[in-house]
């Protein structure tokens, strides 16, 4: 953890931004799925961390635009 992550967190903390109560599971990551219109699975992204995101473009590609 840098010195300005902490700046910014005192400072959010600071306006008022606190973390509310955890509703499900914890461990629970996202991903991203494109399913075709015949169920064809085009695109699967597994989140393997906390803030790990599929590539907007990846999924745009998918998606065929």
């Amino acid at each position: 953890m840098s010195i300005g992550s902490v700046f910014k967190a005192a400072s959010a903390f600071k306006q008022g931004h606190r973390q509310g109560s955890i509703q499900g599971s914890t461990f629970q990551l996202g991903g991203g799925i494109v399913v075709d219109t015949s169920g064809v699975v085009r695109y699967f992204f597994s989140s393997k961390k906390a803030g790990d995101h599929p590539k907007v473009d990846d999924l745009l590609l998918a998606l065929g635009e």
